[in-house]
This record gives C-alpha cells, sequence and structure tokens, in this order.
C-alpha cells in the first residue's frame, strides 16, 4: 500500500468569387478548423460544465454552525435526485441540532455554470436551504452551505440506485467520529475497524478512543435495509456495552456514509468495503499521503494534520514529512522517519517520529493495497482521517496544470467565525495559481470572490507550498496524484483544511470524504 432550528423556519429564475477572394475563404476556412481544434483541446483539459452534468441519485453530508435563536453547531446527511435540467425532484433532509433529529422531504432547483460552480436551493416544510457546489466530476461535489442562517462545508456522491435492493454485503473497513456539541476532546470519540455485513447483522472490531482513553474491542449492531432514496439505520453496540445510532447512507456497493442521531452528539463517517487481503507489511510499502482533523482537549476541531512517507514493505518508514497546525500552533516540513506492524487482517499499527517532536502513533485499516482509514491513537487527541497511496514517484511544479476544485472549512483564527469556502482555481504548471471563482461563507456572511492569484512550487515528494495575496495566505498541500491533494492553512492560529482535485466531466476516480 503506498499508501460537521438553525434554519430560518418562516416564509420563506454574386457573382463567382474572384482567384484572390477563394484563396482568401480557404486560409478563413483553415484558421476556423485550426480555432474548433484548439477549442476542442482547451475544453478536454478544462471542462465546461452544464446541468446535465448534475444528474442522477445523490447523497451529501456537511456539518457546520448556525446563527441566530436556537443556533449552534449541526450536523446534516441527505439525499437528493437532479434532473440534469435545473430541477431536485425528490430527495430527503436529514438535520440534527441541540439533541433533535429532524427529517424532511426535500425538492429544489439548481444552476451548473461552465466552469463547474453550482447553486443550489433546497426546499421543505423547515425551510429554504442555499449550497454553494464545485464539481469535480459528474459523481462527486464539493459544497458548502451558502446562505445568512448557516455556514457548513462537505460532499455530495453520486448513488447508485441498484445498491439499494437490499441491505449492505461484505467486510467494510469504517471510520466513526462524534463530539459533544460546543465541547472539545471531553466526551468525543474517535474509531476505526472492521465490520462484516451479513443479512443486516453486524459482527467486528474496532480501535478506539473514548473520552481520552484509548483502547480496542468487539462490535456487534444490526442494520436495515435500505429504502428507495439509499437510506437506512444502524444501531451498534461494543463490548464495554456503549450503543451509538446511525441513518446510513448507499453510495453504491463499495461506500457507505454515515451520520449520528444519539442524544448529545454530532456525529458520523464512513465505511468502504475491504479488497485485496489478506495483508502484510509488504502491503504497506512505497510512498503515502496522510490527513486528519479532530479534536483536541482545548478545541473541537483544533488539529489539523497531513504529511508523506516512505515505507520499505519491511515495517520501517524512511523518510517523510509532517506539516500540522494544532491549538494554534503551527510545525511546519518536519522531517520523520518511523516503524509499523501490519497484520492479515488489515489492521496496521504505525509509529511516526518527527523530528524534534513526540511521537505520532496512528491506527490504520486498510480498504485496499492503496488506501486505508484512520484513527491518531492518543489520549490527548480524537482524529480520524485517511492515507492514499501517492501515484508518482516523483512530483513537479508541472505536476499541478488545470482546472481544479476545492474546498476549505474551518476558522481563519481560533475564537473567530466559521468560514467554508468552495470553488475553482488554477495551476498553471509552472509557479502561478488563481483562485479564479469561488463562494464565502463567514459566520453566515456570503460572498461571490475571485480572481485572486499567487505562487506555488512543489517538492518532490508531493509537498505544494502555494501562497495567494488576499486569500488564505499560506496553504500546505500534499499530492496523492497529479489531480488531487488534501489541504491545510499553515500558519499559527489558523484551524482551515481542505481538498482539492482536478475537474474532469466523466466520473471520478477517488471519491472525497
Amino acid at each position: 500500500m503506498r499508501v460537521v432550528a438553525r434554519r430560518y423556519s418562516g416564509s420563506f429564475s454574386r457573382s463567382g468569387p474572384q482567384p484572390e477572394i477563394r484563396i482568401g475563404l480557404s486560409a478563413i476556412v483553415f484558421l476556423l478548423l485550426c480555432f474548433v481544434i484548439s477549442c476542442s483541446n482547451s475544453s478536454s483539459s478544462h471542462p465546461m460544465f452544464s446541468n446535465a452534468n448534475l444528474k442522477g441519485n445523490f447523497t451529501y453530508t456537511l456539518s457546520g454552525t448556525s446563527y441566530g435563536s436556537g443556533g449552534g453547531p449541526y450536523q446534516e446527511s441527505g439525499t437528493f435526485i437532479a434532473d440534469g435540467n435545473g430541477n431536485i425532484t425528490d430527495g430527503i433532509d436529514d438535520f440534527i441540532q441541540n439533541s433533535t433529529v429532524s427529517s424532511n422531504p426535500i425538492t429544489g432547483s439548481y444552476t451548473v455554470n461552465n466552469n463547474g460552480n453550482v447553486t443550489m436551493t433546497l426546499n421543505s416544510s423547515r425551510g429554504q436551504v442555499q449550497f454553494a457546489m464545485t464539481i469535480l466530476s459528474t459523481s462527486s461535489l464539493y459544497l458548502i452551505e451558502y446562505d445568512s442562517f448557516a455556514t457548513g462545508s462537505g460532499v455530495a456522491l453520486q448513488q447508485n440506485p441498484a445498491a439499494f435492493s437490499a441491505a449492505p454485503t461484505g467486510t467494510f473497513v469504517f471510520r466513526l467520529h462524534s463530539s459533544v456539541a460546543n465541547s472539545a476532546a471531553q466526551g468525543s470519540v474517535s474509531s476505526v475497524g472492521q465490520m462484516i455485513l451479513q443479512q443486516g447483522a453486524i459482527t467486528g472490531t474496532e480501535d478506539v478512543v473514548r473520552d481520552g482513553v484509548p483502547g480496542a474491542t468487539s462490535i456487534l449492531g444490526v442494520m436495515t435495509s435500505p429504502d428507495t432514496n439509499g437510506r437506512g439505520t444502524v444501531e451498534l453496540n461494543d463490548g464495554a456495552g456503549n450503543e451509538s445510532n446511525y441513518i446510513y447512507y448507499v453510495v453504491d456497493s463499495n461506500i457507505l456514509k454515515f451520520l449520528e442521531t444519539d442524544s448529545g452528539t454530532l456525529g458520523g463517517g464512513r465505511a468502504d468495503q475491504q479488497s485485496a487481503g489478506p495483508f502484510s507489511n509488504a502491503s504497506l510499502q512505497g510512498g503515502l499521503s496522510f490527513r486528519g482533523r479532530g479534536d483536541t482537549l482545548t478545541s473541537s476541531f483544533g488539529a489539523n494534520s497531513l504529511g508523506e512517507f516512505i515505507s520499505d514493505g519491511n515495517g520501517n518508514i524512511t523518510g517523510g514529512s509532517y506539516d500540522a497546525v494544532q491549538d494554534g500552533n503551527a510545525a511546519a516540513n518536519v522531517p520523520l522517519t518511523g516503524s509499523y506492524a501490519v497484520d492479515s487482517t488489515g489492521r496496521a499499527a504505525i509509529t511516526l517520529n518527527p523530528q524534534g517532536m513526540s511521537p505520532i502513533s496512528l491506527i490504520v485499516w486498510m480498504v485496499n493495497s492503496s488506501s486505508g482509514l484512520l484513527m491518531v491513537n492518543s489520549a490527548n487527541l480524537s482524529v480520524v482521517g485517511r492515507i492514499d497511496q501517492q501515484q508518482e514517484t516523483s512530483f513537479s511544479a508541472a505536476s499541478l496544470k488545470g482546472n481544479f476544485a476545492f474546498y476549505m472549512f474551518g476558522t481563519e483564527s481560533q475564537g473567530a467565525p466559521s468560514v467554508n469556502k468552495v470553488g475553482v482555481l488554477t495551476f498553471d504548471g509552472s509557479s502561478q495559481v488563481t483562485f479564479n471563482d469561488y463562494f464565502v461563507d463567514l459566520g453566515g456572511q456570503t460572498a461571490r470572490k475571485g480572481p485572486a492569484s499567487g505562487t506555488y512550487s512543489v517538492s518532490s515528494d508531493g509537498r505544494v507550498v502555494s501562497f495567494t495575496v488576499g486569500g488564505d495566505h499560506t496553504q500546505i498541500l500534499y499530492l496523492i496524484s497529479d489531480g488531487s491533494a488534501s489541504l491545510i492553512v499553515g500558519t499559527s492560529g489558523s484551524e482551515l483544511a481542505g481538498s482539492i482535485a482536478q475537474q474532469t466531466a466523466s466520473s471520478g476516480a477517488i471519491p472525497p470524504d
């Protein structure tokens, strides 16, 4: 394996040409042909989008903060059906805030701009919600809530209705995180593990950090079959007697998304069908990009980290680098080494040793030979994330070229209002980056911005440093491939993270978290 009652609930588009003229017409035809060919080549690398590029069943997840009476943190998931003509014809929205679960049918409308930016309005009995989205591909989008009532961020993934016919079956790797609203890591729960799904029954094992105490336990549970929206329920019980309840959403036969419905908590996660076992140390080999996000003892979502390491297939991490902002303290490009051990089930225990810092213990459950879901195994953090095989052995500035979708979420400084951004940026393959067109929701104040230009540089290990004038100044990215990367804003005090992915008019290869 190279390896988040917030809505406003009130009432809420001649004669024949001479020879010399014939020569002129031929030249014009030639120029027109060149123009057509040029446009064709350009559109293949810079897709032009329309409403038709958003069509089918989708499931979405987002989290954030709402404002006004009864506001505060919320978690939200749901489904919608887009008809390819700008209409949301059906769906359901599940919204959780202040220990209340509200599920409402939705309809709506949307408009896709030719650069892939999308504005969407969802209507339900609770009121009207505005989303701003950016298309990564015809099967995946980044999104933020874009109205005065709340600010939140997440993703939307296209569903396969053929997978709605029965409860999911198979061996899945899962990652879950929940926190107590308005608190830090006290009360938070992070877990990663393996579950076997068979005819609605769940068995398995998990590594967990619960209330600051790391451990491991067995799990048992039950799962209902999905409804016509690809939506069902899950009850999980661990060996210590803790019960957790979720709504789950089918993406396809390989991916499930979760929304926790327990009183007093906000949380969710995902499960990916496992393949390519049995595993061994040799399964974890080459360059790997990793990222994590979660709670510290003093701040909800106060920990953001990225990095890359090289594993030798024999249990050794021979090199790498690490970037993080934790409780406002930034660590930049810290060299690291380490060790790891992978068992036959795909559970990997990894120790990273960043230079001059305390060791970092990770538990990774491998989805396949190129990706896995992770948890930081620490009493001081409640952090989950993922790890992916880097698809190049060496990167350069030319690795980043073309139009990319991006989103960022968090706060620009500790204690500041939540900020969420989504839009389109361009890398020129040399040194220039431009945030062309993007949406911002800062504490319920919305704006559409761009362009904002800057520079970027790429190290051979896939670490990217981007500086943008007029934007979030120093963005740190770690490339998974030429077309995707995770990011944090590497500035002391910042709590901003996110992702980028190159836009394509076809189905996406790597579904975003």
